[in-house]
């Protein structure tokens, strides 16, 4: 039977190879071992220290760095399921829009995945429909690749579901920050992209109280709520087929329903 190489060895290898999440499959092609030794190997860095199991099979290299890793949630939860990108709450806070940090690394897929608890790191997947899954790229996030959903992309999402960006009072608050540097343009493309018109009313109704263009946003023809989670109370607006739900303290401040 081939010597094992050393557990430090075999982490410096990994990276050099920027694989600081790997499964046995491919450590095995890496090191060009047969499965049993690789299992053998990983029992060993496992047991020194150097690499941790997420979740069964895949592991991320600690090495003698380990705070660079387990500080970079999103480099793990992009890792964790195929194809995923970070939005909802979690984008907003990256991106400055909010100070609010989430509890969780919130991830959109089109697969369903049950949430995954790491050490102190917890990561909830929300499965969307492929013709939502679009908008995103590759940062480097401390030194390691994370894929993130560009900054329209993440206010349209949360939009779409603001039960996982902390409810529409918070998306509002967001998007009003945003509105600072995101174009305008790109959100109505992407909001008639996702194929849902009660978004496209609660983005132009929102647009529109704060003076911005909507020229070319797809709407609701029938009556939905600016607050999906509050009751159907409040002011309707005809034009966007919208009820103005929010409650006044969850808006912007100075920024208020007119």
């Amino acid at each position: 039977m081939t010597e094992l190489p050393s557990s430090i060895s075999v982490a410096r290898q990994l990276g050099r190879a920027d694989l600081f999440f790997f499964t046995p499959s491919l450590l095995a092609d890496l090191l060009d071992l047969p499965p049993r030794q690789t299992y053998r190997l990983i029992a060993r860095l496992r047991a020194d220290g150097l690499v941790d199991e997420v979740e069964k099979g895949k592991f991320v290299l600690l090495g003698l760095e380990p705070e660079r890793v387990l500080s970079n949630p999103f480099y793990i939860a992009t890792h964790l399921v195929a194809p995923a990108y970070v939005s909802y709450w979690s984008a907003l806070h990256y991106y400055g829009f909010t100070e609010q940090v989430p509890l969780a690394t919130l991830v959109a897929t089109t697969r369903k995945r049950r949430p995954v608890s790491y050490r102190n790191l917890r990561f909830q997947f929300v499965a969307v429909k492929p013709h939502k899954f679009f908008g995103y790229r590759r940062e480097r996030i401390g030194d390691l690749p994370a894929v993130v959903a560009d900054e329209a992309k993440a206010l349209i999402d949360c939009l779409d579901l603001p039960q996982h960006a902390g409810g529409m009072g918070e998306v509002a608050r967001a998007l009003s920050t945003a509105l600072e540097t995101v174009d305008v343009p790109t959100l109505i493309e992407y909001a008639n992209r996702m194929q849902n018109k009660s978004l496209g009313s609660r983005l132009g109704y929102l647009l529109e109280t704060w003076g911005r263009p909507v020229e070319g946003l797809v709407h609701s023809a029938s009556p939905v709520r600016l607050d999906p989670a509050e009751p159907p109370a409040g002011r309707p607006v005809a034009r966007w087929q919208i009820v103005v739900n929010l409650p006044a303290h969850e808006w912007p401040d100075g920024q208020g329903a007119r």
